[in-house]
């Protein structure tokens, strides 16, 4: 009787585990990638924030406001900052087109492009067949141009707001640390010797894809500022600040930037300098990162360089820009395991049933 009562307690607590999992998952699905990068930093930065707490006496809570500060100024508040603008000059080029449209119609705007295209922007606008298209094409445009605004202030909100919520998780994260490692060893099944290597393992990987990014990105920043300079561009310094910046976000890049400043040039008449930097950007600023990102977080991690890059590419694919840690850390995670269940658990049956 009792061990029938053990059992239906026991698959009940089951069902009450696997639902309440299901729960907080919903919970911080929302936010999971801030969650998700506040651990990455705050275990890359833990022995930074080991030192600082010793200096100030174990006043865990300076030492924290200190570390999270840094951070925020010198990597999330730039990117935050470039995100917001980025959208703001997106809605404020649409605002405006819609003014063209409404007071001088598509031929206003098209009197407004730059003057390589202008030509054929007036070609093709003149083959369109009747006019009751054109009209039916003005509407559309409008429409579309404004539905686009509150989408685009909603991004940038989303941007803030992520910002922010890593940002304090972070805090709390280095604060509290500790205490949340000795609530995971208390409550692991696993050994505290096994909980060691992983959060070991986490941070090591942790920590070179993080080196990896920043050394990478300065290098395009660096190739970038070159290829500026060559080609004459508009205010080099501050394109390779924005470029160092964008090379941390693997969706935009620093290569796809630089191209991009390349079609600028090509649209003000630069023809000659807006085909090197474009040359440039995709065969200089561009594959460095997919050569050296690779190379420098290899020495921080026992995988083979060809496993890293398609770690990174494929996390990146799957995930998106949490991806470029996610990646690796999930292929060398899995390695962990295998590791250490191979060391603890495959040897000693190998041995007993050897004997």
């Amino acid at each position: 009787m009792a061990i029938g009562a053990n059992g239906s307690a026991r698959t009940t607590l089951s069902v009450l585990l696997v639902g309440s999992l299901v729960l907080v998952g919903l919970i911080i699905r929302p936010f999971a990638a801030a969650l998700f990068m506040a651990a990455v930093l705050a275990v890359t930065f833990h022995p930074w924030y080991a030192r600082l707490v010793t200096r100030l006496r174990g006043n865990r809570t300076i030492a924290a406001s200190v570390i999270t500060t840094c951070l925020a100024l010198a990597l999330v508040l730039p990117v935050a900052a470039l995100g917001v603008i980025a959208v703001r000059e997106a809605a404020e080029t649409l605002d405006s087109l819609h003014q063209v449209l409404a007071e001088q119609g598509v031929e206003g705007l098209i009197r407004q492009a730059p003057e390589p295209i202008q030509g054929w922007v007036a070609q093709m606008w003149h083959q369109l067949p009747e006019r009751d298209q054109n009209s039916e094409f003005i509407f559309n445009l409008e429409r579309r141009a404004a539905a686009s605004i509150p989408r685009l202030i909603n991004e940038a909100g989303q941007i803030v707001a992520q910002a922010l919520l890593m940002t304090v998780a972070l805090f709390f994260m280095l604060l509290d640390g500790g205490r949340l490692l000795a609530w995971l060893d208390v409550i692991s099944p696993l050994q505290r010797r096994q909980m060691r290597e992983l959060f070991s393992e986490f941070r090591r990987v942790s920590a070179s894809v993080l080196l990896g990014s920043v050394v990478t990105a300065g290098a395009q920043a660096a190739a970038a500022l070159a290829g500026y300079l060559i080609a004459r561009a508009p205010n080099p310094s501050f394109l390779a600040l924005v470029t160092f910046f964008l090379g941390l976000i693997p969706i935009l890049g620093a290569g796809g930037f630089s191209f991009g400043v390349a079609v600028y040039l090509y649209l003000s008449g630069h023809v000659y300098a807006a085909v090197f930097l474009a040359i440039w950007s995709t065969f200089v600023v561009g594959m460095v990162d997919n050569i050296l990102k690779p190379i420098v977080i290899k020495g921080g991690m026992e995988l083979h360089g060809a496993i890293v890059f398609f770690a990174l590419i494929g996390g990146i694919t799957a995930f998106g820009p949490v991806g470029l840690v996610l990646g690796p850390l999930s292929v060398s995670l899995l390695l962990a395991v295998l590791r250490i269940y191979q060391r603890d658990f495959a040897e000693p049956d190998e041995a007993v049933a050897s004997t």
